[in-house]
């Protein structure tokens, strides 16, 4: 069973990686984008960054 300590640890993990995990995306989504745009991908640059990311995460 859980302590209240261990529950509260868990949560402040749990945030810290959601924070994280959303920076990266961030970064990885502006990135990917602008190098489509550049690559000729016209409006299709706004959600090629979203599927090379679910890709990655399906394949994980």
């Amino acid at each position: 069973m859980l302590t209240r300590g261990h529950r509260v640890l868990a949560g402040v993990v749990v945030t810290g990686a959601v924070v994280i995990a959303g920076i990266g995306f961030a970064g990885s989504y502006a990135a990917v984008r602008d190098l489509a745009l550049d690559k000729g991908f016209g409006k299709f640059a706004n959600v090629f960054p979203i599927g090379i990311d679910a890709g990655i995460v399906v394949l994980l």
